[in-house]
């Protein structure tokens, strides 16, 4: 017996006959692995988020600790952000697809080596991030350090926006991949949204060779944006005519 045969596809047991339908729909696997593995690893990158907060010690005042400290609380809001997008956006993926091939799980596994690596490119820039004048001013001053570091932060979030553009793009082109013609048709415009994400997200970048602290607002934003965009995706699947869903749960 192959890997995938006689699983079930999106809840429904698979036939024999449906495993010969196509060579490549016996290479398909259910999302709930994909699904549950994923979850895991983003819960465990944003609690690892919150170790590189540190508690203020010392004599000065309590006040004065924390603001030194804001380059953390920065950084530590954009990959909260960022990742609580990809996590959206990963799980309307899954919403609308009702099996994995191999090619999808590939890219899964690209998407959170990115994702897993965002504490560590996270706490270069928080650490670098304008260490030799703690002020919000003269924004436009900035040493090689913090330039590299934020270029470095802005590289691995355009890295891993890539992956979820990506995933998206081949979910939507990919047959016996997407659950019906109209999840199809919701993946292929959600990908060319990720795509305007993803260029803009490397413009960001490209800032933070000259303006780190910028760059990094721009990373925040964009950030943000992922939250609240995938929403009305959501809303457009919820608010299919009931004839259509109950077509597509025969997949």
């Amino acid at each position: 017996m192959s890997w995938s045969i006689r699983r079930k596809l999106g809840g429904v047991p698979v036939s024999a006959a449906s495993t010969e339908h196509t060579g490549d729909h016996g290479r398909l696997l259910p999302t709930s692995r994909l699904e549950a593995f994923s979850d895991g690893v983003f819960a465990i990158a944003i609690t690892l988020l919150v170790l590189e907060l540190h508690v203020p010690t010392g004599h000065e005042p309590l006040v004065k600790g924390l603001e030194h400290e804001w380059p953390r609380y920065l950084g530590y809001f954009v990959s909260f952000a960022f990742i609580g997008g990809v996590w959206i956006a990963h799980s309307t993926l899954t919403r609308f697809v009702k099996a994995a091939d191999p090619d999808l799980m590939r890219l899964n596994l690209m998407l959170l080596l990115f994702v897993s690596f965002l504490p560590f490119t996270t706490a270069i820039a928080a650490t670098h991030l304008f260490a030799s004048n703690l002020s919000l001013h003269e924004i436009t001053v900035s040493s090689s350090a913090e330039r590299v570091a934020v270029v470095v932060f802005g590289l691995n979030l355009t890295l891993a926006a890539l992956m979820v553009y990506l995933m998206l793009r081949h979910a939507g082109r990919t047959p016996d991949v997407a659950a019906d013609d109209l999840a199809e048709e919701e993946l292929r415009a959600f990908a060319k949204e990720r795509r305007s994400a993803v260029l803009l997200q490397a413009s960001a970048t490209a800032v933070g060779v000259f303006l780190p602290l910028i760059a990094v607002v721009f990373y925040l934003v964009l950030s943000i944006f992922t939250i609240v965009d995938p929403r009305r995706h959501m809303r457009a699947h919820a608010g299919r005519p009931a004839e259509t869903r109950d077509e597509s749960a025969e997949y």
